[in-house]
């Protein structure tokens, strides 16, 4: 256990791929903020939260009620036979 929170020497290398992806999102995300007033980035912010949590509010709302109305045909679900069942 005390390995695991033992302080590194060297510092940890990510892999190359994950640099290149993290250097594509920064940009992709600068392009699309970059007309944008710090006002206008505080609304987006904040619906996006509010619709984030109102989607995962709904999806556990729903497993929770029990409602099972979004399975459409249940009749291709069978028996599971144990193994030693011989087929006669």
């Amino acid at each position: 256990m005390k390995a695991i929170f033992k302080k590194r020497d060297e510092p940890y290398i990510y892999p190359e791929y994950y640099m290149q992806l993290q250097k594509w999102w920064v940009e992709q995300m600068t392009n699309l903020t970059a007309g944008l007033s710090k006002t206008k980035l505080i609304i987006f912010l904040i619906l996006f939260v509010f619709l984030a949590v109102s989607y995962l509010t709904y999806n556990i709302c729903t497993v929770v009620s029990g409602d099972t109305s979004s399975i459409k045909n249940t009749s291709v679900i069978s028996k599971v036979k144990p193994i030693n069942e011989t087929n006669n």
